[in-house]
């Protein structure tokens, strides 16, 4: 498939978030009917609206490398991903098995859809976390925040401290990091 101008792909991604390629139009071949992490179904659009989930952008007369990760919202109906929707779930059930107060689970109940997505409130909203998070043991807080940086926006992880997760030299496509780290040894041979 050769189209020209500028134009999103479609993009493949397990129902537990796991991407299988962002490429699925332009690459068929690249498709999997389940996923090989986890054995997971995989869907290439909204549960809700049906519409495609944005992969690659290409640019035309450009190269690029890059990978995108999987969004966790679709763009047209607002709806959150399956993905979205079981980390959300994982983070209320690891935050039940805390002895916080039912006073505590209550308000950060009220705030986590503003920890989930940047809105006007995305600050208080997460330091209140924080400082109910704060509550907890060290162990079960550090799940806490693992699962709150695979879900909270931007401005969220930002004003936690956190940080995404990274890969070496940004998001270079594994192909071609495959392809960097073996010429790279090769000079240093």
């Amino acid at each position: 498939m050769h189209r020209r101008g500028d134009w999103y792909d479609v993009m493949q991604v397990c129902v537990n978030g796991h991407q299988i390629t962002d490429c699925a139009d332009s690459q068929p071949e690249s498709r999997q009917k389940f996923c090989k992490d986890c054995g997971a179904k995989t869907i290439d659009a909204c549960l809700h609206c049906s519409s495609k989930v944005r992969g690659h952008h290409h640019l035309e007369g450009v190269s690029d490398y890059s990978t995108y990760p999987a969004p966790r919202y679709c763009i047209e109906c607002g709806e959150p991903y399956p993905w979205q929707v079981s980390a959300i779930d994982n983070l209320k059930e690891v935050l039940k098995e805390s002895e916080l107060s039912a006073q505590d689970l209550q308000e950060l109940d009220k705030a986590l859809p503003d920890i989930l997505r940047d809105t006007p409130k995305t600050e208080s909203a997460s330091l209140k976390m924080k400082r109910i998070f704060g509550k907890m043991g060290k162990p079960l807080y550090e799940v806490a925040m693992k699962v709150v940086t695979d879900i909270a926006s931007e401005t969220a992880k930002k004003t936690l401290g956190l940080k995404e997760h990274e890969r070496p030299f940004g998001l270079l496509h594994p192909c071609l990091f495959a392809c960097f780290h073996e010429s790279i040894k090769t000079c240093f041979q």
